[in-house]
């Protein structure tokens, strides 16, 4: 039943952009690989060394890799985040994976370094408001992982919330949400961020942001029908090829 209910949710939010003639809607697909690292250090030069690699720069996504700073009980220490453009991107990906010299390096380095899996997940872009400017800015982001029953509505009442903040001038430069398409780490229907400059930058905005009247209404709102399972913030190490985030 829950497979039927994420087809459902994963077509309505295809669709609701036009659904809501929302500003913000996006598309794109976010394939991301929690891991816990031994050694940060031979961690980051086994993605590098992948990340520059023919394999990787023949399919023409960016990625990324991130330190995960605060995340609750879970054992998640990095996040190596992948982007696509569409699902043939994707199936690109997936395709060249299966004989790729590069990858089987990346993953053999991975055992030798200590370094597991935690978790991977799917998901779907369907709001994001980010200028190219900002890929290369945001070094800091604060993550929200949104379990619903009513994904549709969420999204209308989430809508609503950016109309006010845009309006009062407190929104930030940057955010999005995902759908969860496969995984979640804590079994989320949603992925929500939002990214900042440094740590000073995401505390300040973020002061304003909950103490408004805007966002005390959104919380009373979905109170009956929605649990955030996690507050997260992460620290991007690097990114690549990010010109093709925003392209």
């Amino acid at each position: 039943m829950k497979k039927i209910f994420k087809i459902c949710v994963l077509a309505f939010a295809l669709f609701s952009g036009s659904l809501f003639s929302q500003q913000f809607a996006s598309t794109g697909i976010e394939v991301n690989f929690g891991i816990n690292s031994l050694n940060p250090i031979a961690t980051y030069n086994n993605v590098k060394t992948y990340m520059e690699s023919d394999d990787f720069n023949s399919l023409g996504i960016s990625a990324g890799l991130y330190q995960v700073n605060t995340n609750g009980s879970d054992n998640t220490t990095h996040s190596i985040a992948f982007y696509y453009a569409d699902s043939e991107q994707l199936q690109k990906a997936y395709d060249l994976s299966l004989t790729s010299q590069a990858v089987a390096t990346l993953l053999m380095n991975s055992a030798k370094n200590g370094t597991t899996n935690t978790n991977e997940s799917t998901y779907i872009n369907s709001r994001e408001k980010i200028t190219p400017e900002d890929v290369a800015k945001n070094k800091t982001f604060f993550v929200w992982r949104i379990k619903t029953n009513d994904v549709p509505r969420y999204l209308k009442d989430w809508d609503k919330l950016i109309s006010e903040i845009e309006s009062d001038g407190i929104a930030g430069n940057s955010y999005g949400l995902k759908v969860t398409f496969a995984g979640g780490i804590k079994d989320e229907d949603l992925f929500v961020w939002a990214g900042y400059e440094n740590q000073k930058q995401m505390m300040d905005q973020l002061a304003v942001f909950n103490s408004s009247q805007s966002f005390s209404s959104f919380n009373r709102k979905i109170s009956s029908y929605t649990d955030t399972v996690s507050t997260e913030v992460w620290s991007q190490i690097q990114m690549w090829n990010g010109a093709a985030y925003t392209e």
